[in-house]
């Protein structure tokens, strides 16, 4: 049942194919191109590593996001942040991982939703091409 319901938050994130975003200074509208597929196995070439904290313009994105690998470091990396995750309500995208079970494993355990997806678009807007990542309030950090 789980996989079930994991698998049709993905086929509803994979149809919307792009993101409408919404620039903050203009009228001008952009897209974050999702045309990669959102499901297993979700490959990017974002690797674990250190991210300095900056100042980005997230008025583009209507919710908090995070963003990590199925990896051990990125796992505590999670646990350590779900508390404080939680309360921003943010939206998980996993990325390097190759199956369903290891997102149902993480996703009961942070009680967070998690889309398996290549997260390159993402990174190479923000200019980053580390995760763990969280994109919120202005900010991107770790």
């Amino acid at each position: 049942m789980r996989v079930l319901f994991l698998m049709l938050i993905a086929f509803k994130a994979f149809s919307l194919q792009v993101i409408p975003l919404t620039l903050g200074h203009s009228e001008t509208s952009s897209q974050l191109d999702l045309s990669s597929p959102i499901g297993v196995p979700a490959k990017s070439k974002a690797t674990f590593g250190k991210v300095d904290a900056k100042k980005v313009d997230t008025t583009v994105f209507h919710n908090a996001l995070f963003v990590i690998g199925a990896d051990r470091l990125s796992k505590q990396w999670l646990a350590q942040h779900q508390k404080q995750l939680q309360d921003m309500q943010a939206i998980g995208f996993i990325t390097n991982v190759d199956d369903f079970e290891a997102i149902i494993q993480l996703q009961e355990q942070c009680q967070l939703p998690l889309l398996p997806v290549n997260v390159d678009p993402l990174m190479q807007l923000i200019g980053v091409s580390h995760y763990p990542i969280v994109i919120a309030e202005g900010e991107i950090w770790q």
